[in-house]
């Protein structure tokens, strides 16, 4: 124990003894040992803590706004090009979408183009002596179709491919069961004529009649 806390244990007991002491027969403190009990006014000064400035708050950083990420637009896929077919049979040229399979005809069998999915298209030339009778060609191509595929007729009209003239006939038809839908064109320039069909099912006439448009608007005899 230090000498310091020796006579504070000192002073303490001293301090009780006074305090208790009130009765006759006992001698009061002198005033040197109440003085030595009283703290001197630079220890009491200096036991009072000094007040530390208090550090001024920090203000919270404003958080930026996230920019909004602009959805990149998706691209439009580039069409595919279609094919060209020429056929030196038949002396003609036509486009048909890049993934049909064309397979070529001979002396009697149209060339076919097939996209494996019940849709084919028959191309077939024929030369006559004199002039192409397209009317007659017209009458004996609806009798075929009623013979054949049980068709019904929908539509016959007028018209052109190219610098020439034809006739587009289409119908309701079945073969084995199967519901038909049937485009047929004609077309003929002197003594040549050209004969167009398409065969396909009857749940998708708008599709396969824009594109068996486009397909004889292609076409172009060599």
């Amino acid at each position: 124990m230090s000498k310091r806390w020796v006579i504070f244990v000192l002073l303490a007991f001293v301090g009780s003894g006074l305090t208790a002491a009130c009765g006759p027969g006992q001698t009061p403190a002198s005033p040197a040992a109440v003085a030595a009990l009283s703290p001197s006014p630079s220890s009491a000064a200096s036991a009072v803590p000094t007040a530390r400035p208090t550090a001024a708050p920090t203000a919270s950083p404003t958080a930026s706004p996230t920019p909004t990420a602009t959805p990149t637009p998706t691209p439009k896929p580039t069409p595919v090009p279609w094919a060209v077919y020429k056929s030196k049979r038949f002396k003609y040229s036509i486009k048909h979408p890049p993934d049909w399979i064309v397979t070529p005809g001979s002396s009697t069998r149209s060339d076919m183009f097939d996209d494996f999915d019940a849709r084919y298209v028959y191309v077939y030339r024929d030369t006559v002596s004199t002039w192409v009778d397209v009317a007659g060609t017209v009458e004996q191509q609806k009798a075929y179709m009623k013979s054949h595929y049980k068709a019904t007729l929908l539509t016959d009209k007028r018209v052109s491919v190219g610098s020439l003239s034809g006739r587009l006939l289409t119908f309701n038809g079945s073969l084995d069961g199967r519901k038909l839908y049937l485009q047929h064109l004609i077309i003929a320039r002197g003594r040549v004529g050209y004969l167009l069909t398409m065969f396909s099912d009857t749940g998708r006439k708008k599709a396969d009649q824009k594109l068996f448009l486009r397909m004889y608007n292609s076409f172009k005899p060599s």
